[in-house]
């Protein structure tokens, strides 16, 4: 089975780290690199061109969905998936028209997280 490799854009390190043990265990998914902001997020996401970008709404320096017509230019055959705190009713229309693959409200459990990520790119989740 191939891998598909994930950078990962969140301030908050436990997240990372929960969202990186989350995707590395499902045995589908390689976490190449991570950022806390969007401006790091931007430079990764072009250094790396990853599958899978997660990336984050509200970060300092530069937010998530400033950050994500950037990421989509400097990384155009990546798949964005905003996760946020914020509800998908709010912000899910604003990503998806700026680029974003899909807009997942954080709190997914992790099997249903790897799921929805998996159906992003494609692909079957056996």
């Amino acid at each position: 089975m191939s891998r598909y490799r994930a950078l990962l854009v969140d301030d908050m390190d436990q997240l990372r780290q929960l969202i990186r043990f989350t995707l590395e265990q499902s045995g589908h998914f390689e976490v190449v690199g991570e950022a806390s902001n969007g401006r790091e997020g931007i430079n990764a996401a072009e250094a790396l061109q990853p599958d899978m970008i997660l990336l984050d709404v509200s970060m300092p320096v530069m937010d998530g969905l400033e950050a994500l017509p950037r990421i989509r230019g400097v990384a155009p055959h990546s798949a964005v998936v905003m996760l946020s705190g914020f509800s998908e009713l709010r912000l899910g229309a604003e990503a998806t028209a700026g680029g974003a693959a899909a807009y997942l409200e954080k709190g997914l459990a992790p099997d249903a997280l790897v799921r929805r990520l998996l159906d992003v790119l494609g692909a079957p989740a056996g």
